[in-house]
């Protein structure tokens, strides 16, 4: 058999996924071969996740803004200094870093870091407290306010996000039967 004689229907075609969106939805390139597009390039993510892990993040993400406030707000606050001699900004900083770092480690993964969830709660009532254990509280209003409120937002904030961790715990654990209840 000549090689000029075969068909168009013998030729083998590319091993390559059509697009499956958008104006080219069906078409294959001519030029492409089959390691040009990887072979799970549609495939489905190999874990979903649920409305209430998704759900069980959020407070503690909002709480993380918070800790962006904190360390913001000595540059747009006049804070004053303090009864210990140091000013109340390095309060406000240190706090809003840690509740950053918990509250976002919290975000990402509030099953895992579950047995964190008190740091937040503490670092909010210090907020509220500070102002008058440091000595600040007469001098400068505005930073008191600033205090109280975001310590009080913060350990809300952290408080819901444990119990929508625990409620989505909760219904993980009801959803997977337990192994040795089948075996019995």
């Amino acid at each position: 058999m000549n090689t000029h004689d075969r068909r168009d229907d013998d030729r083998a075609t590319p091993l390559v996924p059509q697009e499956q969106y958008g104006p080219w939805k069906g078409m294959r390139p001519p030029y492409a071969s089959p390691s040009a597009v990887p072979a799970d390039r549609y495939a489905r993510p190999a874990r979903s996740y649920s409305f209430r892990e998704v759900l069980a993040g959020f407070p503690n993400a909002l709480a993380m803004l918070a800790g962006v406030w904190l360390v913001v707000s000595p540059w747009l606050l006049d804070h004053p200094g303090t009864a210990a001699g140091f000013n109340a900004a390095w309060n406000d900083i240190l706090v809003g870093v840690l509740v950053f770092l918990v509250a976002g480690a919290r975000a990402v993964s509030p099953y895992a870091t579950l047995p964190w969830s008190w740091v937040p709660i503490v670092l909010g009532i210090w907020l509220v407290a500070a102002p008058y254990v440091l000595g600040f509280a007469a001098e400068s209003r505005p930073v008191t306010v600033n205090d109280i409120v975001m310590g009080a937002l913060i350990a809300v904030l952290t408080a819901v996000g444990v119990l929508t961790s625990l409620w989505g715990r909760r219904a993980r654990t009801n959803a997977q039967p337990d192994a040795r209840a089948e075996d019995a």
